[in-house]
Protein backbone atom coordinates (compact mmCIF):
# COMPACT_ATOMS: atom_id res chain seq x y z
CA UNK A 1 0.00 0.00 0.00
CA UNK A 2 1.28 3.63 -0.90
CA UNK A 3 1.09 6.25 1.30
CA UNK A 4 1.03 9.71 -0.01
CA UNK A 5 1.92 12.92 2.35
CA UNK A 6 0.71 16.15 2.10
CA UNK A 7 3.68 18.39 1.74
CA UNK A 8 3.25 20.94 5.25
CA UNK A 9 2.04 24.24 3.86
CA UNK A 10 4.04 27.66 4.61
CA UNK A 11 3.15 29.25 7.67
CA UNK A 12 1.48 32.31 6.44
CA UNK A 13 1.91 35.18 9.44
CA UNK A 14 -1.15 36.93 9.84
CA UNK A 15 -1.61 40.12 8.02
CA UNK A 16 -1.83 42.72 11.24
CA UNK A 17 -2.32 46.62 10.70
CA UNK A 18 -2.78 48.77 13.82
CA UNK A 19 -3.60 52.18 14.85
CA UNK A 20 -3.99 54.13 17.83
CA UNK A 21 -6.73 56.86 17.48
CA UNK A 22 -7.11 59.61 20.52
CA UNK A 23 -10.26 60.82 20.84
CA UNK A 24 -10.46 64.20 22.95
CA UNK A 25 -14.10 64.34 24.38
CA UNK A 26 -16.17 66.74 22.47
CA UNK A 27 -18.90 66.01 20.87
CA UNK A 28 -17.73 68.20 17.95
CA UNK A 29 -14.66 65.72 17.58
CA UNK A 30 -17.06 62.77 16.99
CA UNK A 31 -17.59 63.14 13.69
CA UNK A 32 -13.92 63.76 12.40
CA UNK A 33 -13.16 60.97 14.70
CA UNK A 34 -15.62 58.28 13.69
CA UNK A 35 -14.76 59.21 10.00
CA UNK A 36 -11.23 58.50 10.46
CA UNK A 37 -11.22 55.43 11.98
CA UNK A 38 -14.15 53.56 9.56
CA UNK A 39 -11.13 55.17 7.02
CA UNK A 40 -8.39 53.05 8.83
CA UNK A 41 -10.68 50.06 9.00
CA UNK A 42 -11.67 50.18 4.97
CA UNK A 43 -8.19 50.91 3.85
CA UNK A 44 -6.59 47.86 5.48
CA UNK A 45 -9.81 45.03 4.91
CA UNK A 46 -8.46 42.69 2.27
CA UNK A 47 -9.74 42.29 -0.80
CA UNK A 48 -11.81 39.26 -0.58
CA UNK A 49 -14.14 40.72 2.89
CA UNK A 50 -17.55 41.90 2.94
CA UNK A 51 -16.47 45.64 3.56
CA UNK A 52 -20.01 46.92 3.34
CA UNK A 53 -21.24 44.71 6.53
CA UNK A 54 -17.93 45.26 7.86
CA UNK A 55 -17.92 48.81 7.94
CA UNK A 56 -21.62 49.31 8.77
CA UNK A 57 -20.75 47.01 12.40
CA UNK A 58 -17.85 49.03 13.02
CA UNK A 59 -19.77 52.83 12.57
CA UNK A 60 -22.23 51.38 15.03
CA UNK A 61 -19.87 49.76 17.63
CA UNK A 62 -17.66 52.82 17.19
CA UNK A 63 -20.42 55.06 17.27
CA UNK A 64 -21.55 53.70 20.72
CA UNK A 65 -18.16 53.58 22.30
CA UNK A 66 -17.32 57.14 21.57
CA UNK A 67 -20.76 58.29 22.87
CA UNK A 68 -19.95 56.36 26.10
CA UNK A 69 -16.89 58.27 26.20
CA UNK A 70 -18.55 61.27 25.76
CA UNK A 71 -21.70 60.55 27.99
CA UNK A 72 -19.46 58.37 31.20
CA UNK A 73 -16.28 58.48 30.97
CA UNK A 74 -15.53 62.09 32.37
CA UNK A 75 -11.70 61.99 30.74
CA UNK A 76 -10.20 64.53 28.90
CA UNK A 77 -9.74 61.96 26.11
CA UNK A 78 -9.88 58.35 24.98
CA UNK A 79 -7.46 55.84 23.19
CA UNK A 80 -9.00 53.48 20.58
CA UNK A 81 -7.13 51.11 19.30
CA UNK A 82 -7.90 49.38 16.14
CA UNK A 83 -6.56 46.63 14.69
CA UNK A 84 -7.06 44.96 11.34
CA UNK A 85 -6.25 41.33 10.80
CA UNK A 86 -6.71 38.63 8.03
CA UNK A 87 -9.94 37.22 9.82
CA UNK A 88 -10.84 39.96 11.82
CA UNK A 89 -10.82 43.67 13.12
CA UNK A 90 -10.41 44.49 16.96
CA UNK A 91 -11.71 47.62 18.31
CA UNK A 92 -10.43 48.79 21.82
CA UNK A 93 -11.77 51.48 23.72
CA UNK A 94 -9.56 52.52 26.82
CA UNK A 95 -10.17 55.55 29.06
CA UNK A 96 -10.14 56.44 32.74
CA UNK A 97 -13.11 57.09 34.77
CA UNK A 98 -14.94 55.70 37.27
CA UNK A 99 -15.58 51.34 36.53
CA UNK A 100 -18.67 50.30 34.72
CA UNK A 101 -21.04 49.26 37.40
CA UNK A 102 -21.56 45.90 36.35
CA UNK A 103 -17.88 44.92 37.10
CA UNK A 104 -19.63 43.95 40.21
CA UNK A 105 -20.94 40.83 38.33
CA UNK A 106 -16.95 40.04 37.38
CA UNK A 107 -16.56 37.57 40.31
CA UNK A 108 -19.95 36.46 40.52
CA UNK A 109 -19.77 32.54 40.73
CA UNK A 110 -22.75 32.77 38.30
CA UNK A 111 -22.76 31.62 34.76
CA UNK A 112 -24.68 34.76 33.20
CA UNK A 113 -26.43 37.29 35.10
CA UNK A 114 -29.38 39.32 33.16
CA UNK A 115 -28.42 43.23 33.24
CA UNK A 116 -30.88 44.68 30.92
CA UNK A 117 -33.65 43.70 28.91
CA UNK A 118 -36.38 44.66 26.40
CA UNK A 119 -38.99 43.15 24.38
CA UNK A 120 -36.59 42.36 22.08
CA UNK A 121 -33.29 41.38 23.85
CA UNK A 122 -31.61 40.12 26.99
CA UNK A 123 -28.34 41.04 27.90
CA UNK A 124 -26.32 39.08 30.02
CA UNK A 125 -23.01 39.61 31.79
CA UNK A 126 -20.77 36.44 32.07
CA UNK A 127 -17.98 36.62 34.48
CA UNK A 128 -14.44 35.56 32.50
CA UNK A 129 -12.06 36.10 35.64
CA UNK A 130 -10.70 38.84 38.11
CA UNK A 131 -12.33 41.99 37.06
CA UNK A 132 -13.67 40.93 33.64
CA UNK A 133 -17.04 40.26 31.84
CA UNK A 134 -18.08 38.99 28.48
CA UNK A 135 -21.13 40.29 27.30
CA UNK A 136 -23.98 37.98 25.55
CA UNK A 137 -27.15 38.48 24.24
CA UNK A 138 -30.31 36.35 23.60
CA UNK A 139 -34.01 36.98 21.57
CA UNK A 140 -36.44 37.73 24.57
CA UNK A 141 -39.14 35.20 25.03
CA UNK A 142 -42.68 36.30 26.42
CA UNK A 143 -41.99 34.28 29.67
CA UNK A 144 -38.81 36.72 29.78
CA UNK A 145 -41.19 39.98 30.29
CA UNK A 146 -42.27 39.26 33.62
CA UNK A 147 -39.29 40.52 35.54
CA UNK A 148 -38.71 43.64 33.03
CA UNK A 149 -38.89 45.78 36.11
CA UNK A 150 -35.98 44.65 37.91
CA UNK A 151 -33.34 45.13 35.38
CA UNK A 152 -31.67 48.12 34.27
CA UNK A 153 -31.36 49.56 31.37
CA UNK A 154 -28.00 49.71 28.88
CA UNK A 155 -29.26 49.90 25.22
CA UNK A 156 -25.54 50.62 23.92
CA UNK A 157 -24.37 47.47 25.20
CA UNK A 158 -27.39 45.17 23.52
CA UNK A 159 -26.11 47.22 20.41
CA UNK A 160 -22.67 46.38 20.48
CA UNK A 161 -23.18 43.07 21.84
CA UNK A 162 -25.84 42.44 18.73
CA UNK A 163 -23.00 43.65 16.10
CA UNK A 164 -20.14 41.90 17.44
CA UNK A 165 -18.92 38.71 17.15
CA UNK A 166 -17.26 39.17 20.96
CA UNK A 167 -17.23 41.94 23.52
CA UNK A 168 -15.38 42.04 27.13
CA UNK A 169 -15.00 44.46 29.39
CA UNK A 170 -11.92 44.88 32.19
CA UNK A 171 -11.19 47.35 34.74
CA UNK A 172 -7.87 47.81 35.99
CA UNK A 173 -8.39 48.67 39.40
CA UNK A 174 -4.02 50.09 39.70
CA UNK A 175 -4.76 52.10 36.90
CA UNK A 176 -8.33 53.04 36.72
CA UNK A 177 -8.85 52.12 32.94
CA UNK A 178 -11.94 50.73 31.37
CA UNK A 179 -10.94 48.45 28.75
CA UNK A 180 -13.96 47.57 26.31
CA UNK A 181 -12.42 44.84 23.72
CA UNK A 182 -14.88 44.43 20.14
CA UNK A 183 -14.11 41.85 17.79
CA UNK A 184 -15.76 41.33 14.27
CA UNK A 185 -14.28 37.81 12.45
CA UNK A 186 -15.13 37.79 8.78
Amino acid sequence: METTRKRPRPYKQPTLMTRQFEFITGSDNLTSALKQMLEFINDNLVANVPAINLLFKSKIILTELLTNALKHSFSRYTLVDIAVEDNSIVITKTDHGMPLSLISYANSSENRIPITHDILHTLYAIPEGKDTIRFGCEESTMGDLDAVEKIVEHFGLIIITKAADKFVYHYNVQTKANKFTVTLNF
